[in-house]
């Protein structure tokens, strides 16, 4: 999709309205639709710098990384029901490159997947104009539910963001439709990786019930056709049930819930032909400044395919390490356990995040010892736009599992 043909005829259109039409509007300024739209415009800047440390079993060498991610881009206001943002990103590695970042040739290092890029991040045209409805076109981020099937995949320098045409919509009460169809997908591993790039034809289709005291309950569809990967073109349908519970309103006493299911069928091209299943469960307990849950999630596999999620913001699940990145043919069974510390007035006037979770890994065929892994972090709100975050994660690959590996990040973020 080129995104560029949608800027310029919405410039087009700005530039070409008459301000005359202002006096026969009062909410348009004699300025002009453009100009106006500059005006109440606001810019976006992300800054990330990040060192992250890289020790793996089978390597010689430990990797080491220092990236820096930055972020320029501008939301117009709106005008006429439309308006505009266009944002740039930029990646580019400190001193000698001590890491392979998939694209610079460095293979004795381990892989850390933040190579050197220069890109559109998002180009994109809005229009409002129907009631509770938002159509988007060009290329965008999107995060489906908890990102677990779509995400923008955040963590990593480069997002992941997708050409496409989005349409939301609230008008039903107490429900969101949302669909999203996906032309071309850019990954994280940026325009020079062979993969960086999925030409698709897509789609993703979602509807979100609140039903207050109830519950959440949410319906989804990812049906992807991936022309550069056709054995992860999928067809997946599943629903998703959230809660919280307060057991006690003044001690901030909570019960958390969810309950999540998939089926998920080859699609498109894709050579193979199976049929797997998605499973997630996870209770949580909140007693204010503490919280702890405890989950479980399986992804199915036969010994020769198994349930993938290619699209998704993979960082977050199993794991810090990304030892799981592609499921095993053989299917994963994840049983986590998390506790964390909320200190609402850290030092300085900061706020800070601790958490700790421990995995243990299982294959779904054969109950094979797939390893287990500790992980741990402290994130800190400096203020309205600075944060720091340090974590780490120590995976240990057992009888079964793959190669042990150890890692640490420290970063520094500004966001405007």
């Amino acid at each position: 999709m080129k995104v560029n043909y949608f800027l310029a005829a919405f410039c087009f259109v700005l530039a070409a309205s008459q301000p005359a039409y202002a006096e026969e509007n009062p909410g348009v300024s004699n300025d002009g639709p453009l100009i106006e739209a500059i005006k109440n415009g606001k810019p976006l800047i992300d800054v990330r710098y990040r060192f992250e440390a890289k020790d793996q079993a089978g390597f010689a060498k430990d990797a080491y990384a220092n990236t820096v991610r930055t972020r320029f881009g501008f939301e117009t206001g709106e005008v006429f029901n439309l308006k505009v943002l266009v944002e740039l990103e930029n990646v580019f590695s400190l001193g000698n490159d001590r890491f392979n970042s998939t694209t610079n040739g460095r293979a004795q290092f381990p892989i850390i997947a933040d190579p050197d890029a220069t890109e559109i991040n998002r180009a994109q045209v809005t229009f409002t104009g129907i009631d509770k409805t938002a159509i988007t076109v060009g290329r965008q981020r999107f995060n489906l539910n908890n990102h677990r099937f779509v995400g923008a995949v955040d963590f990593r320098q480069n997002q992941q963001t997708f050409d496409a045409a989005r349409v939301s919509t609230k008008l039903i009460d107490r429900v969101t439709l949302d669909y999203l169809y996906i032309s071309r997908v850019h990954r994280v591993f940026g325009d020079n990786n062979p993969m960086g790039e999925f030409d698709s034809d897509s789609h993703v289709i979602s509807a979100m019930f609140d039903g207050g005291d109830f519950g959440t309950l949410k319906g989804y569809g990812v049906i992807l056709d991936l022309r550069q990967a056709p054995a992860l073109s999928s067809a997946t349908w599943g629903a998703r049930y959230e809660n919280n519970f307060v057991l006690a309103q003044e001690a901030e006493v909570k019960l958390g819930v969810i309950a999540e299911f998939a089926a998920q069928t080859d699609y498109a091209a894709n050579p193979n032909n199976y049929s797997e299943s998605y499973l997630h469960g996870e209770a949580s307990l909140s007693v204010a400044p503490f919280s702890a849950k405890i989950g479980y999630e399986r992804l199915g596999g036969n010994g020769t395919t198994a349930f993938s999620t290619p699209l998704a913001t993979l960082h977050k699940f199993q794991g810090f390490a990304d030892v799981f990145l592609a499921t095993p043919a053989t299917g994963l069974e994840d049983l986590y356990a998390t506790i964390g510390y909320d200190w609402r007035e850290a030092p300085f006037g900061t706020r800070a995040k601790l958490f700790a979770t421990y995995h243990d890994f299982q294959s779904e065929v054969g109950s094979l010892d797939l390893g287990e892994e500790f992980d741990a972090g402290l994130g800190v709100k400096i203020n309205k736009y600075w944060s720091a975050e340090i974590k780490g994660a120590l995976y240990h690959g057992g009888g079964s599992g793959p190669a042990d590996r150890n890692l640490i990040w420290a970063s520094l973020r500004f966001q405007y």
